[in-house]
């Protein structure tokens, strides 16, 4: 008679922050290695899980037509959610919010569960939690709005974990878990950025036409001291053309001792390692800068339509 398969804890880990919380969270609990997953989606990745089981969902070419086309199978929730059921185990999944993806993994017959991370920003909005009825029925984002939507957090969730009593306002206090510390978190992370104080978070490309890059770091660079780190927005693509762009540019420029912080650098992480002066357009980093000890100067960029 075989044994009962044990729980596995799926983490969707979709940015820095994320990251943090669920590495934390995985030591606080002294999860066994086979009781943890890591997936890596939406092109994040990070070292911090080098000795857990890892896996990524890539967006490829089908998952983008069967998105555009509504073609389910090809879907990019649709191949996540295939990707945790090839554990072939009972799970608890852990994301951000209920997303299209973590929707679609929780349907499945061996989700026993959600739990929610804190993520940034949206973890301090007071957004109400919905139903879990099946009688429900949400608005899709496309017809109000991805910042009027509301649908984040699901009533039945098991848990929310953030890193501060203010995480989750809705959440009754019972169903919060506030991380103890950063220490295991601290151990593992090696700092690139010790020797600079000064970082530059540029724009995501969204908002920022190509002919404006440049201008964009004289610009951060007016309201801040040198040497610096220039911090890419995670929707840059780090590849080498990237980095060799603006490594560059910032010789070009007169920043011949500034350099581009690489794809591994943790903003989150360095500013609680070392006290950080940031300037940039606003982002949940102004509120960790906070949090942290560090400074945040806020510098807008106009261009483009608002994420």
């Amino acid at each position: 008679m075989s044994s009962k398969k044990s729980i596995l804890n799926i983490f969707l880990v979709t940015n820095p922050m994320v990251a943090i919380v669920a590495y934390e969270y995985i030591h606080e609990q002294s999860f066994k290695d086979d009781e943890v997953q890591i997936i890596f989606t939406h092109g994040f990745s990070s070292k911090l899980f080098s000795d857990m089981k890892v896996k990524s969902s890539y967006r490829g070419i089908f998952e983008k037509i069967g998105d555009r086309f509504s073609i389910r199978f090809l879907s990019y929730s649709a191949v996540t959610r295939r990707l945790v059921e090839s554990q072939k185990n009972p799970f608890i999944v852990y994301s951000a919010w209920l997303d299209g993806i973590s929707s679609e993994i929780i349907k499945s017959n061996l989700c026993e569960g959600h739990i929610y991370m804190e993520e940034g920003d949206l973890t301090y909005k007071n957004f109400p939690l919905f139903s879990s009825s099946p009688s429900y029925k949400s608005i899709p984002r496309h017809k109000i709005g991805f910042h009027e939507a509301t649908d984040y957090w699901r009533d039945d969730g098991l848990l929310w974990i953030g890193i501060s009593e203010k995480s989750f306002p809705p959440v009754p206090d019972d169903k919060k878990y506030k991380i103890k510390s950063f220490e295991n978190v601290k151990k593992k992370y090696s700092p690139f950025l010790m020797e600079y104080k000064n970082i530059l978070l540029m724009p995501t490309p969204a908002r920022l036409p190509k002919n404006e890059w440049k201008n964009a770091i004289v610009k951060l660079a007016e309201s801040s001291n040198q040497p610096f780190a220039l911090k890419l927005h995670p929707a840059f693509s780090y590849s080498p053309s990237v980095i060799k762009y603006f490594t560059k540019s910032l010789v070009d420029l007169g920043f011949s001792e500034s350099i581009v912080c690489n794809k591994e650098t943790i903003i989150e992480l360095e500013m609680m390692l070392d006290k950080k002066n940031l300037v940039g357009d606003r982002s949940s980093l102004s509120r960790y800068a906070e949090v942290f000890g560090s400074t945040f100067t806020e510098v807008p960029f106009l261009y483009g339509s608002f994420y």
